[in-house]
This record gives structure tokens, sequence and C-alpha cells, in this order.
């Protein structure tokens, strides 16, 4: 007969001895806070105890990697695991280990006043460039030396009172292999924090707190390390010295408006894979957007407008907080998800407004939901809150019925309000309802789709002309990013950015072409410009209204940087420049004029070079805000 209690003896023990490293890490948590408590937000007890208890899923995931070697020796079925040599080797497994995750932890006590995040992978070239001032540093912090000394000396102490008796036990393999197993699973969730569609990162904690400033406080450096390992991280550029870089570009802005600010609902329509290619008002071949071209007929919009990237995840950063993507990994999926960002909804959070982001997806997408978290947006609705009827079989729900329900939802809303509305069906496969498909049998399926979702942004305009707070806002409407293009003008460096971006007020204020270049990440000081915004805040965009100084876009994609203004547009890769282009003349950018106009040439070469060393500076560096 198998007795249960014996073939668990060394599980038993092993989850005492995580219990060990867990008590260690709330403990370093409570230091963490008690040196860095003016960098939160003023919390109850009941808050800070909430904190602490989410903690434990970022806590057991990194601990679960960090003993991942000394895991799999107490589960392993063999009987070495009675023998003295054996039984040394693991406590040296584990508390090695332990010793490097904790002095990582113990530095960031004092590092983070520094950082205002937690420590990430490039973060230790800093560390190893000032290997000079480490005497300074010690000396300074002499006391995080000795609460690193007392923990790893509270962890040995607990490490030999769990060593529980044996008593020459005899186990069996074939439940040692079970537990074997079942131990692989269960550690191997927890490492990755859960079931969920993506492991655990660092963005994950927006899901529990309300203000951002407590996620380092919730994640832990270790898990932070190890994230941030697997990731591409930025290199410092150094163009110009800091003076001249700030004479040629920077993110803070300062308004002077001395007009009153307008409490205007802002509503932003994201269209997915939304290119000017399917838009008459854009392109004469054109006939997808009927309703779409009307409403550009009442509004004011940019011939010449562009998104930052080629993917949802980087236009939304671009929309929301107005940072452009200038690197390989969309920002929310980067070592830097972690850095703190004021987005557009924070700001007007501030000035009163009701937050709100919708997007019809499966629950988790794109991780859409923490990212709008971390930049301000209150509330979330997605497939999840929808519920399960209008189910496309794929994606989320199908454009019509979700715009009707945000619809339906903002006049539940207290004004004035900013809502992000994120439409769903015009992505990849381009299903849409059997009844439409129907309708329009002949249309190919991208362009089908597009259809579809015009026809649900009518019927929203709609809904929404019947609602109590139609009159008082201001839409804006753009893509993403393009779809699959058939143009060859659209498959160019120039054409795979180009969007829509409109911007449409009911009572007709806003009307007309009369602007230069603009981006997405213009979206953000346009509209707080347009409510008479006049707080400090960041953004590497530029108000549509701002009239003295140059408009550009910007971009990168396969390891070229490019900035473009209203007639050309100049290419850089590691080497220098590459290409420039009149592409007001050259749609097809055949004929490369590098070297022919230096003197444009040198204008677009020094803006871009100026914000490409800005946006690595603030990025590596966590100074995408303003601190107070």
């Amino acid at each position: 007969m198998i007795k249960i209690s014996r073939e668990l003896f060394y599980f038993k023990q092993l989850l005492l001895r995580i219990g060990i490293v867990l008590l260690a890490f709330s403990l370093l948590r409570l230091m963490f806070y008690f040196f860095n408590s003016h960098f939160f937000p003023g919390e109850s007890i009941l808050g800070i105890l909430k904190t602490f208890f989410y903690a434990i899923r970022f806590d057991l995931a990194a601990i679960v990697y960090i003993n991942s070697f000394f895991i799999l020796s107490c589960v392993l079925p063999i009987k070495q695991r009675r023998e003295l040599w054996y039984k040394k080797m693991q406590k040296i497994l584990f508390l090695t280990f332990n010793a490097i995750a904790i002095v990582f932890e113990v530095i960031d006590i004092g590092f983070f006043k520094f950082a205002f995040r937690r420590t990430i992978g490039s973060d230790l070239n800093l560390f190893k460039n000032t290997a000079e001032m480490v005497p300074g540093i010690l000396a300074e912090f002499w006391y995080l030396a000795v609460f690193f000394i007392l923990i790893i000396l509270i962890i040995n102490f607990l490490y030999n009172k769990t060593s529980l008796s044996q008593r020459a036990i005899k186990t069996l393999f074939l439940p040692q292999t079970i537990i074997f197993i079942s131990s692989i699973l269960i550690f191997g969730i927890a490492a990755r924090g859960g079931i969920q569609l993506r492991p655990l990162m660092s963005i994950t904690a927006a899901e529990y707190v309300d203000d951002m400033r407590l996620i380092p406080l919730m994640t832990n450096t270790s898990l932070n390390l190890i994230f941030s390992s697997q990731q591409r991280f930025l290199v410092e550029q150094n163009f110009f010295d800091e003076a001249e870089l700030d004479s040629i570009f920077s993110i803070e802005k300062r308004p002077a408006s001395q007009r009153k600010f307008q409490k205007k609902n802002v509503i932003i329509i994201v269209l997915e894979s939304f290119g000017k290619e399917y838009i008459n008002s854009f392109n004469n071949a054109a006939n997808y957007t009927p309703f779409l071209d009307s409403l550009i007929k009442k509004s004011f919009y940019c011939k010449q407008s562009y998104a930052n990237g080629l993917r949802s995840t980087q236009g939304i950063v671009a929309i929301t907080s107005s940072i452009p993507a200038l690197m390989n990994d969309p920002l929310m999926f980067s070592a830097y998800q972690s850095n703190r960002i004021d987005g557009l909804a924070r700001l007007l959070q501030n000035e009163g407004y009701s937050t709100s982001f919708f997007h019809g997806a499966n629950p988790g997408s794109m991780e859409f939901e923490r990212f709008s978290k971390l930049t301000g947006f209150q509330n979330y609705f997605d497939r999840n809150e929808y519920g399960e009827s209008d189910y496309d079989g794929q994606w989320g729900v199908w454009d019509e019925p979700f715009f009707q329900y945000a619809a339906q939802k903002l006049s539940e809303e207290n004004e004035p309000f900013l809502t992000l509305l994120f439409s769903l069906t015009s992505h990849h496969p381009y299903k849409v309802p059997k009844e439409f498909e129907e309708k329009h049998p002949n249309d190919k399926d991208i362009f089908r789709s597009v259809r579809y979702t015009d026809y649900a942004l009518e019927q929203f305009f709609a809904t929404a002309a019947t609602m109590p707070w139609y009159e008082n806002t201001l839409f804006v409407l753009l893509a993403d990013h393009i779809g699959k293009s058939f143009r060859p003008e659209f498959k160019t460096k120039k054409g795979v950015f180009e969007i829509p971006i409109i911007f449409f007020e009911p009572n007709g204020t806003l009307r007309g072409d009369q602007c230069q270049v603009l981006q997405q990440i213009d979206i953000m000081p346009t509209v707080l410009d347009y409510l008479n915004y006049n707080r400090p805040y960041t953004s590497f965009g530029t108000s549509m209204f701002d009239t003295l100084f140059p408009h550009y876009a910007f971009m990168y994609t396969d390891n070229v940087f490019q900035i473009l203004d209203e007639n050309y547009i100049l290419l850089l890769g590691d080497q220098g420049v590459i290409g420039l282009y009149d592409h007001q003349n050259d749609p097809l950018l055949k004929i490369n004029l590098e070297g022919k106009f230096p003197k444009i040439q040198a204008r677009l070469e020094k803006q871009l070079k100026a914000i490409i060393q800005t946006h690595h500076h603030k990025m590596i560096n966590n100074e995408l805000y303003l601190k107070e």
C-alpha cells in the first residue's frame, strides 16, 4: 500500500523552502516601500496590504525561475536525494541563486530614487560603467549591506529548520515519477504567473493598481531582469551635446494658452488596418467608405497624414501617449514597458474627465487592457464585458453591434469624457456577418470588411447624434496602420505609413484640409491644444494648429529610420543617409537624390538624429514624463 505522506516528503520540504524565499521577498518589498514611500501615492494601510497580496503572484514567478535548478533537484525521482553530498549540493544551489537575486533586490531599494522603476537589463551597463562609484555608494547605503547579510542569515537559518526528519525513508519510483511530472506542471504555471495567454510581465501589475506609480512596488527586480534579458535594448546616441539637442528638439511642451479650458468630450475612433488606399477622398480608385467620405467633407483633415508604426501595438502607443515606434519592439512588449507614461487619458483625467477604452477583441488581446490602465484609462470594455453574442468566431465582436454597445455605454459616462473606440472587423481574415457578405458578394474579402466597418461607423454616428453628449464632442478618426496594399504608391517607404487622420465636430467648427504633415503622435498635442490645455506635459508630436514649428513625420522599419516633410523623405541607416526622395514629384520613390540637395538633406538628417537621440535617452532613462 502506498503511503501518500511518505511519497510527498520531498515535495513538502520543497514547498517549505519556497515559502522561505517568498517570506524573504515580502521583507524586501517592505524595506523597498519603507525607504521609497515618498515616491508612491498616499495609500491606506488596506491599500498597501492589497498591493503586497497581489505581489505574491509576481514573487512566485520570480522565485520559480531563480530556483529552477533547486526545484528540479528536489523532485527528480532518484535515490541520491537521501545522500549527504546531494543535500549539501542542494543547499549550495539554494543559497547561491537566491543570494544573487537578493543582491539585485537590495540594490534596487537604493537605486529606485534615481530610475523610478525596477532595474532592467540595460541598467546593468550603468552599474558596470560606474564601478568607481561603488565605495561611495556603499558608504551612503551601508545599511542595505547589513540588511542583505541579515536576510541571508535568516534564509540559512530557516533552511536548516525545514530539514524534515527523513528516517531512512524509502519511496517508490512510479509515485515519484507522477509527482515529478505534476511538479513541473505546477511550477511551470507558477513561473508563467497563471494560465493566461501571455506569461507574467511588469505591465501585468496594471490590472491590480489604480495608480500606476504603485507598479514598481507590486513587481520585483528579479522578474524584471529575467523578462528584460529576453528583450532588445536601445543604445544611447550622442549626435549632439545637451544644449544643441534642446535647441533642435524637445519633448517638453509648455503651453501658454490664456483661453479658458474647454471641457469638451473627446472620442478617438481607431479603425483597424484602414489605409488611405481604401478611401475615395484620398484615392479616387476606391469606393468602399461612402460614410467616411461624406464625413471627411464636413471635417478637418490633412492630405499628408501618417502612422508612426506598422502594428496595432505601435499605433495605439503613438495615438494615446504621443510616443513614436523608433525601436524594434512595441513599447508594451519591450524591456521598457514599466516606464512611467503620462498619456492623454491621464492628463485629461487630472482635469476631471472620465476615461474609457473600447475594443471588441477577446480578453488579453495585445495587452491593450493593461496598457490602457498604464496610460490613464479608467475603464476597459472588450468582448468579456460585451458578452457571448455577436462573436465573429475568431477575433471578437463584430464592429456594428460593438459600436452600438459603446454608444450606449457612453450615455452612462459622466461628462466630460475621453473615449478610445478601436474597431476590429477589418482585420485579417476579413470576415463579416453572413447577411452583409450576401449584400456585397463581388467585393474582395478585405474591401468587404472595410465596407462593413464603414457601415458600422455610420450606424454609430446615427446613434451618437441622438445622445445629449454628441454636440459637445470632438471626434478624431484615424487608422492604427495600413492594411494590405494593392496599388504601387502604397507599397513604398512612404506609402506603407499613409493613413487618414480626421477631426470632426458636429457644429461644423473644424473644416478643411489646410495643414502640413500630420502623424499619429500629433493627436495628443492637437487635442490638448484644441481644448486650450495649459499645463506642461511631454510629447514627441506637435499640434497641427502650431504654425510656427516645422511639421515632420518620422518612423522606423527594417532597421531604417525615416523622416519626411511636405516634399522630401530621408532614410537613415546604421552607416548614415541611404536615401533622399522628392515624394511629391516621385511618388514611387525611384530617384534617389542623396547628396544632390545638401541643405535639405542636412536639415532632415539633423532633425531625425535629434529625435532618435531624444527618444533613446528618454526611453532608457525612464524620462518620458515631466518629473514633479
